[in-house]
């Protein structure tokens, strides 16, 4: 119970600092926020990402033929490699993303958005081999391809009793953290609106429809299986 309260708790207690502490940051955040030094910072963080990730995938294969390792250990080596890969690969991408519409809405330098736009295609090109790698590590599972259109349902069938229980744990833990996040994220963007007085209705009102459409399409997704 103390650790699912932790992380929790850990949200409420930044989200308390960052809404007594406005008034500090505000104008310096707004600042930061519009300077060609923050999409620097994003691009180099993105690429770092990037880097770490495509490493984790070269770790991950490489344990995968072991030979010193049983078949067994090799698929548990290999696939918690893969899971970080994935990890630093979508940080890479969204951090990517993010530079990206940074260049959008700021007025940077022409060579910043060139980078930038190269930094996001290159990022997408290394997720897109992220997603094919678990192909490469499970030859024998004959997986289907993350492109396929019924990707979902064919994956399901190749798992067992006890891949499906991780998966689907997996998966609602993130439920659940987004049904933390995304109420907070609300609130401290009306609490930053009041301070700056630079409304966020436009955001406030796209997190309401991904919430209202994520938990929609879960309880309607439960419900088809059950």
């Amino acid at each position: 119970m103390t650790r699912k309260l932790f992380f929790p708790i850990i949200c409420v207690i930044s989200a308390a600092i960052l809404i007594f502490t406005m008034h500090f940051w505000k104008i310096p955040a707004n600042d930061a926020l519009h300077s060609d030094t923050f999409v620097i910072a994003l691009i180099v963080m993105a690429v770092i990402a990037g880097l770490i990730g495509y490493l984790y995938s070269v770790a991950a294969y490489k344990v995968d033929n072991d030979p010193t390792l049983e078949h067994n250990e090799q698929d548990r080596q290999s696939f918690k490699k893969f899971s970080l890969m994935n990890i630093a690969m979508i940080i890479s991408f969204y951090v990517a993303l993010a530079s990206l519409l940074m260049v959008a809405l700021n007025q940077v330098s022409l060579w910043l958005s060139i980078v930038s736009i190269v930094v996001f295609i290159l990022i997408s090109l290394l997720r897109y081999y992220g997603y094919g790698l678990i192909n490469k590590l499970y030859p024998e599972r004959e997986l289907p391809n993350n492109f396929d259109s019924e990707f979902d349902d064919k994956l399901i069938e190749t798992l067992n009793k006890e891949e499906m229980i991780v998966i689907f744990t997996g998966l609602y833990n993130a439920f659940k953290l987004t049904n933390i996040l995304l109420p907070a994220s609300m609130l401290l963007l009306t609490l930053y609106g009041l301070e700056t007085g630079q409304p966020q209705h436009f955001a406030i009102i796209i997190i309401l429809l991904c919430a209202v459409a994520i938990n929609i399409i879960y309880q309607l997704t439960v419900r088809k299986i059950i």
